[in-house]
């Protein structure tokens, strides 16, 4: 890990020496290489897209911020964060070209599977003109399961995973590049999102650092109390029969079955109700 000062006069970023005090970023020294990489596909006219993902609370914000903070040399302002795809576009539109936009994804952990769609098609969208404008995106998110293949596999660059060591302290991540995080994507979905497999490229460390301070965890807030606002989509009728009926299948099948009169009161219906359902899946299977 190396401790960064951004030098105004010279415009880049210099190491400072070690023991140095109430100054600078720390950034883990192999990130800072890929970073650095970043900048140079950008100058040559090309677009930057990569995750931080992980569980709530673990500091993936954290990293995201540390990140963006280093690759705009220091200049990070609230102008370059949105919380969510959906307020991304009109942000986009008054951002230079070869900058910097980050969305945090975090408060959709507590969204419907509706607006989990929304939100990647409203990614598509935002990576269009990511590509248009040769910008850095930074997209962060509770995982990278959630979201669409075309963005976790194809389009991102890599994946940085937030994780706790067994003593439960924060600040460590894992660097899966391109083609490891293809591997991750297709062995990790079939295994509960796993992380396991593959092993990553390599394993790092972060700071606490939050360039924006109050008026980023504003932002944050305010997009998680939308979020929890969120009215519930209904259950549909065909929904809740099919679930009736699985339970009154599997009754059947159990030595030590639920009386029917009981699984009436569970689901609020007649004991009519619940004997017709198991006509029907005596005609049905």
């Amino acid at each position: 890990m190396v401790k960064l000062e951004f030098n105004k006069e010279k415009d880049e970023w210099e190491i400072l020496p070690k023991g140095t005090r109430n100054r600078g970023i720390y950034l883990d020294g192999k990130l800072k290489e890929k970073l650095d990489n970043i900048r140079m596909i950008i100058e040559k006219n090309w677009d930057a897209v990569f995750m931080v993902d992980g569980v709530e609370r673990i500091g993936k914000s954290t990293l995201g911020l540390t990140c963006a903070y280093y690759l705009t040399d220091a200049k990070l302002t609230i102008n370059n964060v949105c919380i969510g795809a959906t307020d991304a576009i009109d942000k986009l539109e008054k951002l230079p070209d070869k900058s910097l936009l980050l969305i945090d994804e975090g408060s959709l952990v507590f969204s419907s599977t509706d607006v989990m769609k929304k939100e990647n098609k409203q990614l598509n969208k935002v990576l269009n003109v990511i590509g248009q404008k040769n910008m850095i995106l930074i997209i962060i998110s509770p995982s990278f399961f959630n979201l669409s293949k075309y963005i976790s596999v194809e389009r991102s660059r890599f994946l940085l995973h937030c994780y706790a060591d067994k003593e439960l302290n924060r600040g460590r991540f894992a660097y899966f590049s391109t083609n490891k995080k293809r591997a991750l994507y297709e062995i990790g979905k079939k295994n509960f999102n796993s992380y396991r497999k593959p092993q990553s490229d390599f394993i790092g460390v972060f700071r606490d650092f939050n360039p924006l301070g109050d008026e980023y965890l504003e932002l944050k807030k305010k997009s998680l109390m939308e979020a929890l606002r969120e009215p519930e989509r209904p259950i549909s009728q065909k929904i809740k029969v099919s679930w009736r009926r699985e339970l009154v299948k599997r009754n059947l099948e159990s030595e030590e079955k639920i009386k029917t009169i009981q699984l009436a009161n569970l689901f609020g219906v007649s004991k009519k109700t619940i004997h017709a359902d198991m006509a029907w899946l005596k005609n049905n299977n």
